[in-house]
């Protein structure tokens, strides 16, 4: 959940991830990621997020995925209105369960986070109703330092999908 307690699992998360890859000095500066992501959050209403660890050793993942629900602008449909969120090429993917839109990000921090990179990685899942402006959005991000093994990068991406394709409406 977005709440206090939300966002000490999240820290402690970072922190120990931090920790494992013998990066301290990155310490603080994914503190003050983490204040920011936070206050996105906040901001966006997101109201959940997921913080997956890794099964064979229960360490956490840098990984969050948030979620939101979104309703389009007037005389707009859900998928139009999603590059003004995205900020980002869309992809469109006609599945068994319906329309899946997805878009990928890389940004670098800045200032006291340079070293510290980030992936956002964004699926929008319309109702399936027909005219309907309503549905799903799904915000993964992955935090990575600048020496992070691309196959890495590319396997918790990866993860995220493979954690999103399993996605139903109900």
């Amino acid at each position: 959940m977005i709440d206090a307690e939300g966002k000490r699992a999240l820290v402690a998360q970072a922190s120990a991830r931090m920790r494992e890859l013998s990066r301290p000095d990155l310490d603080a500066q994914a503190r003050t990621m983490i204040e920011s992501y936070w206050r996105t959050l906040t901001s966006q209403r997101i109201s959940a997020i997921y913080l997956p660890t890794d099964s064979a050793t229960g360490a956490p993942a840098p990984l969050s995925i948030a979620v939101k629900q979104h309703m389009a602008p007037d005389g707009s449909s859900f998928e139009e209105s999603l590059p003004t969120l995205a900020n980002a090429t869309i992809e469109r993917f006609d599945t068994q369960i319906g329309v899946v839109l997805r878009w990928q990000k890389d940004s670098r921090g800045e200032g006291e986070l340079d070293g510290v990179r980030s992936r956002q990685v964004g699926y929008g899942f319309p109702l399936p109703f027909e005219g309907d402006r309503r549905g799903m959005v799904f915000l993964s991000s992955i935090a990575y330092v600048d020496d992070t093994d691309p196959t890495t990068l590319a396997l918790l991406t990866e993860t995220s999908d493979t954690i999103m394709e399993t996605f139903r409406w109900r």
